[in-house]
């Protein structure tokens, strides 16, 4: 009579590198940076319109700081109004190829990860709901800086760089941090709100509608209802506004400034952080349910 055969299948307990559970997050961001870049209608093509967008500013900003157009009274004057124009006119641009990158990634990250059963795969691994929001805001987050930050940035060092003295360079020095700063306002909020939205529905094509409906037409209610009452702090409801409004007070330009002049500094700045914390304490909310109900694989 046969006997039954044990063999040694050489199973070895796990002797790599332990790593701390405060760096989970980190996983999380560089996986969203690694799916971001797969393909090129995630997040190629709206670097490409953004690294576009940097070049014809930058364009514009060379060709009228040219000497030909010095001490031709009010043409001269034209040409370095358009050159120092050229800068704060740039970020809306850089705002909608924030919004269309929000449209294939911000928007859907969340409830693409409870559609296709994702969240079992983070909660079942002790990810805490804290990693994952931190994860997945950072790696968004990096992902709109290199649209909404780093190409303003840029062109203020271009335009410290077109300055014919010493002096000049040291007039306009401010440029700098007041491109970062709004570069940076609007990095965190097309990072954050929107992902706010992805996580109000368990469906991709949901949360991508209800995002697009307060952009677009949410937005263009709150600036009509501004203009109509003249009231700032309704227009700022409006993102795009909101970030042109601080652009133009910061660099008090007159078109930018004549544009959403009833928006003050105070109105855009409080607006968007207001925003940005109702996403991010929406998104918190939603993912800590989902874990403790059992969502996430957990009990």
């Amino acid at each position: 009579m046969s006997t039954s055969t044990i063999h040694d299948l050489g199973y070895k307990r796990y002797a790599g590198t332990r790593r701390d559970a405060g760096t989970r997050w980190r996983v999380i961001m560089r996986h969203q940076i690694a799916m971001a870049w797969k393909t090129w209608w995630r997040f190629k093509a709206w670097l490409g319109m953004a690294v576009l967008v940097s070049f014809i500013a930058g364009a514009v900003m060379y060709i009228f700081s040219n000497r030909m157009f010095h001490g031709m009274g009010r043409v001269g004057d034209a040409a370095l109004m358009v050159r120092d124009v050229a800068l704060p006119q740039s970020i809306a641009w850089y705002c909608r190829a924030a919004f269309l990158c929000s449209l294939t990634l911000g928007a859907t990250i969340i409830a693409g990860d409870v559609q296709s059963g994702a969240f079992t795969f983070y909660f079942a691994r002790s990810v805490r709901p804290r990693d994952y929001v931190i994860g997945k805001l950072a790696g968004l987050g990096a992902i709109m800086a290199i649209i909404t930050l780093v190409g303003p940035v840029l062109l203020a060092g271009l335009r410290l760089g077109l300055c014919s003295s010493m002096s000049d360079v040291i007039d306009h020095l401010w440029l700098l941090p007041k491109a970062f700063l709004v570069g940076a306002l609007a990095t965190c909020a097309y990072a954050a709100v929107p992902l706010g939205f992805s996580a109000l529905a368990d469906s991709r094509r949901t949360a991508l509608a209800m995002w697009a409906a307060y952009y677009l037409v949410g937005g263009t209610i709150a600036i009509m209802i501004g203009r109509i009452s003249h009231t700032g702090w309704i227009s700022a409801l409006d993102l795009p506004t909101a970030i042109e409004g601080v652009t133009g007070r910061l660099f008090e330009t007159p078109v930018l400034g004549g544009a959403v002049s009833h928006v003050s500094l105070a109105e855009g700045v409080g607006s968007l952080v207001v925003q940005m914390i109702a996403a991010v304490t929406l998104v918190w909310i939603n993912v800590d349910r989902s874990q403790k109900s059992g969502v996430g694989g957990s009990t």
